[in-house]
C-alpha cells in the first residue's frame, strides 16, 4: 500500500511538472511571426499638434452706409464667402422711393432749365436789337445760370439716391470666412452717426 501511495505521488508530481512546463515554459521564447504584404503606393501624413488661439491674417469689418431694417441675412458664422457675394439686404422700399423722388426733381429741373434757356434766347435776341436794356436782360441770364446750378444739384441728388439704393445690398469685400455676425433679419441698423459693423 505504501508503494502505491509513493507511485501515485510520483505520477502526480511528474504530471504537475509537465503541465507547468507546457503552460509557462514556452512563454519566454515567443515564436517569430511574419506578415506579408504587396508593395504599393500610399499617402504619408505629417501631423503637427499645437496649442494657442487662432487669429486671422486679415480681418475686414463689413458695415452699412445707410440706415434701415435688415430684410434678409444670407450668411452665418464660419460660412465661406467670396468677394462680391451678397451677405445681407436692407429693406429698399424707402430707398427706392428716394430714387423716384430724385428722378421727379431732375425731370422738373430739366423742364425749368428748358424754359429758362428759351427765355434767355428770346431776351438775348431783344437785347441784341437794343429793344430791352441790360438791366431788363440780366434776370434772363441769372435765371438760366440758376437753373443750370439746380440741374447739377438734382443730378447729384439722383446719384446719391441711386448709390444709397445700391448700399442697401451688403456685399463681401474680400474672400474669406465669416468669424462674426452681429445682425439678424428684422433688426434696425442706424448709420447716421457711425457705420455699424454687421459682419
Amino acid at each position: 500500500m505504501r508503494k502505491k501511495a509513493v507511485l501515485i505521488a510520483i505520477i502526480l508530481a511528474v504530471a504537475l511538472a509537465a503541465g507547468y512546463f507546457l503552460i509557462f515554459g514556452n512563454s519566454g521564447a515567443a515564436q517569430a511571426e511574419y506578415e506579408f504584404a504587396t508593395l504599393g503606393r500610399g499617402d504619408v501624413e505629417n501631423t503637427v499638434s499645437a496649442t494657442g488661439t487662432l487669429s486671422p491674417v486679415t480681418t475686414v469689418e463689413v458695415g452699412t452706409q445707410v440706415s434701415g431694417t435688415m430684410a434678409s441675412v444670407f450668411v452665418d458664422h464660419n460660412d465661406t464667402v467670396s468677394a462680391g457675394q451678397i451677405l445681407a439686404v436692407l429693406d429698399t422700399v424707402l430707398l427706392h422711393a428716394s430714387v423716384l423722388e430724385a428722378e421727379a426733381t431732375l425731370e422738373r429741373t430739366e423742364a425749368q432749365l428748358r424754359q429758362a434757356s428759351a427765355d434767355y434766347e428770346r431776351g438775348e435776341e431783344l437785347f441784341g436789337k437794343t429793344l430791352i436794356s441790360e438791366s431788363e436782360f440780366l434776370p434772363y441770364d441769372v435765371s438760366l445760370k440758376t437753373q443750370l446750378a439746380n440741374l447739377k444739384s438734382a443730378q447729384a441728388s439722383m446719384l446719391r439716391a441711386r448709390q444709397n439704393l445700391d448700399y442697401a445690398i451688403i456685399r463681401s469685400p474680400i474672400s474669406g470666412i465669416v468669424i462674426d455676425r452681429s445682425v439678424e433679419a428684422g433688426q434696425t441698423v442706424a448709420a447716421s452717426l457711425s457705420t455699424p459693423t454687421l459682419f
